[in-house]
């Protein structure tokens, strides 16, 4: 019986090696059409698998570590891009499900040892939370904020914190023409920062230098930079130049950027998921900012 279940392990195991090697070929035979011409990045810390489903949603660093959000989940990986020093599975916790319904994690930011996550109850767009979660362990500290619908009325894709002015930051998931600001200690509605342009589908964002840069998924995943005394809207560039879709999302999806020089030079890391939805990029770029 032992032999008979090793064999049968094994097989399992060169099946599903074959498979999702299949799948990758083709996957990156879609991403190539989809995707046109990339633009340059320095590396790619990419994951296949089971994996993506744990970076698929939100990305954010302290310096130290990444912090990726899947759609219930958050995990805490080394810059090696393999080392996993937290896993939390169930971040949302039956009191968040309970209490507001949350079904999804949008976009993070971390920030004096804690991750701010943004929660949607999934396309009911009637309770836009943001919880913090313990960086060190992961774990839900129990703090959890219902946003003004007023505002947010169509959930809380992102949020991003500006330590420096006190401010947390989100928007609109369509069409962005103001940034809303609330406050960091009160999580307070405290006023709108209008855009010099609108900007499309913006996932994430982090705070940099006075600039606070999203990424999006509009037709090019383009990432922008937004002056926060200003509103002043600067594109950076394009991450891909998609050929014509059909269907919504077909070809993969922009998602999360988090800002924080590295030693290779690169500051800008934007993540995206790839056009089968198996593999997680968190493609890394120099910028001068």
């Amino acid at each position: 019986m032992l032999a008979f279940y090793n064999f049968a392990k094994s097989l399992f195991y060169k099946v599903f090696a074959v498979i999702l090697a299949a799948l990758m070929t083709l996957s990156n035979g879609l991403n190539g059409f989809f995707n046109g011409d990339i633009y340059k990045y320095e590396s790619n810390s990419k994951v296949v698998g089971l994996e993506t489903l744990e970076r698929a949603q939100g990305v954010t660093t302290d310096g130290e570590y990444w912090y990726f959000s899947g759609k219930t989940s958050l995990v805490k990986i080394g810059f090696d891009n393999q080392t996993v020093y937290a896993y939390n599975y169930k971040a949302l916790t039956d009191e968040l499900v309970e209490k507001y319904g949350s079904k999804h994690i949008g976009g993070i930011s971390y920030y004096n040892g804690y991750i701010y996550a943004s929660l949607e109850d999934s396309k009911v767009w009637a309770h836009p939370v943001i919880a913090l979660y313990d960086a060190e362990t992961l774990e839900f500290t129990g703090e959890a904020h219902e946003m003004p619908t007023e505002y947010l009325s169509r959930g809380i894709p992102w949020v991003s914190v500006d330590s420096a002015n006190g401010l947390l930051y989100a928007s609109y998931s369509k069409t962005a023409e103001v940034i809303y600001c609330f406050d960091l200690k009160t999580f307070e509605y405290v006023g709108d920062l209008k855009l010099s342009d609108p900007i499309d589908a913006i996932q994430g964002g982090e705070v940099y230098n006075g600039k606070l840069y999203v990424g999006t998924n509009d037709s090019t995943r383009a990432v922008y930079a937004i002056n926060v005394k200003t509103g002043m809207v600067e594109k950076l560039f394009d991450r891909i130049m998609y050929q014509p879709k059909w269907i919504d999302n077909f070809g993969g999806e922009g998602e999360d950027v988090t800002v924080y020089p590295m030693e290779d030079g690169t500051l800008i890391h934007a993540l995206d998921v790839g056009a089968l939805f198996i593999d997680s990029n968190l493609r890394h770029y120099k910028w001068d900012a």
